[in-house]
Order: C-alpha cells, then sequence, then structure tokens
C-alpha cells in the first residue's frame, strides 16, 4: 500500500491494528494456558472477550472508510509477542512466567493505546467523528486494561 496522504496513512493504521488484535487474541488465549495463577488467568480470558470486542468496533470503522476489513501485517506487536514466545520456551510454569505474561500484556497494551491515540487523531483530521468515537471506546478500554494491568503488576508478590 502506497501511503500518499492522511486517509492512506489512516487505512495503513487501521489495518496494522486490526492485525495486531487478531494476533493479541490468539495470544492472550495461550498466556491464559500458561499462566498458574487464577486470577491472572481469569484476567486474560476475560480480555480475550474484549479484545474480541475491540475488532467488531475495527470492523464498523472498515465499513465507514467503504472497504472491507483487511490486515497489514504489525511487526511492532509480532516482535513483542515472537520475545515473549521465546521466554515462554525457556521459562517454566509457575511465578517468574505469570509475571512475565503480566508484563508482556502491558507492553502490548500500550502499543495498542499508541495505536488508537494515532487512529484517534488520524480519523478527527479526516472528519470520520463516528469512526473516532469507535476507536475512543477500544482507546478507553485499553487504557483501564493497563491501569488493571498496572495493579496486578504492582500488588504480584509470588516473586518473593
Amino acid at each position: 500500500m502506497s501511503v500518499q496522504n492522511t486517509r492512506d496513512l489512516f487505512e495503513h493504521e487501521l489495518q496494522d491494528i486490526y492485525f495486531a488484535e487478531h494476533e493479541l487474541t490468539s495470544a492472550y488465549e495461550r498466556m491464559a494456558e500458561h499462566t498458574a495463577d487464577d486470577e491472572i488467568q481469569a484476567f486474560f480470558e476475560e480480555h480475550v472477550d474484549e479484545t474480541a470486542d475491540h475488532i467488531e468496533r475495527l470492523v464498523e470503522v472498515f465499513e465507514q472508510t467503504d472497504e472491507p476489513p483487511q490486515t497489514e501485517e504489525c511487526e511492532g506487536i509480532e516482535g513483542l509477542l515472537t520475545e515473549w514466545e521465546g521466554f515462554l520456551d525457556e521459562a517454566e510454569s509457575g511465578p517468574l512466567l505469570d509475571y512475565y505474561n503480566l508484563v508482556t500484556a502491558v507492553k502490548t497494551e500500550r502499543y495498542e493505546q499508541s495505536a488508537y491515540e494515532s487512529l484517534v487523531g488520524l480519523a478527527e483530521h479526516e472528519g470520520r467523528s463516528e469512526a473516532a468515537d469507535l476507536l475512543r471506546e477500544n482507546l478507553a478500554e485499553d487504557e483501564a486494561t493497563l491501569d488493571e494491568l498496572g495493579e496486578m503488576v504492582d500488588d504480584y508478590d509470588a516473586l518473593s
């Protein structure tokens, strides 16, 4: 895709986050499977549902652009998840892996937050107020998730 203007950039970024949300759905399912702590496991399972809501909103945004939902490889998310996979291959199940799962989720949520902030700005610039509102919903949920994750990381005492 050739990016020549803000509309092209908006579509590129939309495809990028659409890819990322799909990748994160699978990753959060795997993190839940590889988490020993019941509370953390429940968090990941619930977050899979929230991510599905994000994908639905993104489909609505695609519909507003008259473009079918499509993905653009998101190397940022892929890098974070490749790093997680490498750690998973080396770590034993237990508190250290649980903690690393949380930290990886923090990293991915920050990435998503930045992506949605950019998309909201581009949507507003393009006069796409309905799209901006949908993207703001995803952003607000990701900000709340990031707050929750921060508390979980701060309160995690199983490493002691």
